[in-house]
């Protein structure tokens, strides 16, 4: 018996040295993948820089590899992001509109609509139009009085469309406009300082500002005209989803100017593993206080500026929020039976959009129709495809 006891003993013993020495890992312990890739706009713009501003200390947290890839090509960093070589595309709900609808250079093979999912909100930025500081143009309407170099950042379809409601707000017509192609978001803006454009499509926030104001001509930005309602109106068509307001942030010659403002968005593609997309909202919000400080734009990163822009965006055709998002949401008291009813709905409106514009593809490929944006072929049958579809950045119905 006592034999017995004493191999009993001696298995409780060691039962409980494997308890203490060998325990396993708790069940919520998450383990971040090796790398996560983010694409943004390009290096002179003030996204990028706030992108950095958290993204280095959630490296260094969760020692993941985070690769930051800045570019200022709109498009390509839409296709790429499609083509899945990004877990996280940085850009505007306008582009992005854009691109559902295959509209302007989004309508290629590679490009148009995909599973898109909106991951979080990273800033709201004031845009607007500038001229050299001594330039005789001293309010919107005077462009019509003198033939204007207006700068077309051409990569980017939203700055283009931001140009073109520019156009529609003062009834000019673009024959009556020299314009300025270039290709990068600095040098749009430098293009003025530097006497190649008489105006440009520019953000008081981007970095590529504070050195066009600090320069010999320095700049001078236009009033929108906020007491035309019907002005405004016509550039909101033209640039869909957007608000109006004065700026109070970015280079101190933009302060108090009545201009145009958007978001800045984070987005992924649905299939995105949601547990990643949870955890990562998680981090944003647990982190927030260690990063908030190292930009001026990550005031924005808050899970309350979150639930004010869903607010916000509600009443409108809009992106579908990602399955990790909304479960995160849901336990933070920022998410309800509404916002899931509607963005079901713009789920299948993405949907709808993607699953037409394969259609478009095959049939124009049994025609032999050249799928590129400037074949007015394919650009009427991919039209014919999606004329009664809703658009985004208007009101639902």
């Amino acid at each position: 018996m006592k034999r017995k006891e004493t191999s009993i003993s001696v298995c409780i013993a060691l039962s409980i040295v494997v308890a203490v020495f060998f325990v396993p890992p708790p069940a919520s312990a998450y383990q971040w993948p090796g790398t996560l890739t983010i694409s943004t706009t390009g290096t002179g713009t003030s996204v990028y820089a706030q992108t950095l501003s958290w993204s280095a200390l959630l490296e260094e947290q969760t020692k993941m590899k985070v690769r930051v890839i800045p570019s200022d090509n709109y498009v390509e960093r839409a296709r790429t992001h499609k083509a899945g070589q990004y877990v996280i595309s940085l850009n505007t709900p306008t582009e992005v509109f854009t691109q559902i609808e295959a509209n302007e250079m989004h309508a290629t093979r590679e490009g148009g609509p995909y599973d898109t999912r909106l991951f979080w909100t990273n800033s709201k930025n004031p845009f607007g139009f500038i001229v050299s500081k001594d330039s005789d143009v001293k309010t919107i309407y005077d462009l019509r009085k003198k033939k204007p170099k207006i700068a077309l950042f051409t990569p980017s379809t939203a700055s283009v469309l931001h140009v073109k409601a520019l156009l529609a707000m003062i009834r000019m017509d673009e024959k009556d406009v020299t314009f300025v192609p270039v290709t990068t978001w600095a040098n749009s803006t430098k293009s003025v300082p530097e006497g190649k454009a008489d105006v440009a499509f520019a953000g008081p926030t981007a970095s590529v500002s504070v050195e066009a104001e600090a320069s010999a001509k320095g700049i001078r930005w236009l009033d929108y005209p906020k007491d035309d309602k019907e002005a405004l109106a016509r550039y909101a068509r033209v640039m869909r989803g957007i608000s109006f307001g004065v700026c109070t942030t970015g280079v101190k010659s933009a302060n108090g100017v009545y201009m145009a403002a958007n978001v800045n968005q984070y987005y992924v593609r649905g299939s995105e593993d949601p547990e990643l997309m949870y955890q990562l909202a998680k981090w944003l919000v647990d982190s927030y206080p260690k990063y908030k400080d190292k930009h001026p734009h990550n005031e924005t990163m808050s899970v309350d500026v979150q639930g004010e822009i869903l607010a916000a965006a509600r009443h409108m055709n809009y992106i579908p929020v990602h399955d990790g998002t909304v479960r995160y949401l849901k336990e933070k008291g920022k998410w309800s039976a509404a916002e899931t009813a509607w963005s079901d709905k713009n789920r299948e409106l993405v949907a709808r959009y993607t699953k037409a514009y394969q259609a478009a593809i095959a049939a124009a490929d049994q025609k032999n129709i050249k799928v590129v944006p400037d074949n007015n072929e394919w650009v009427a049958l991919w039209g014919s495809y999606k004329k009664d579809f809703p658009l985004f950045g208007v009101p639902a119905q």
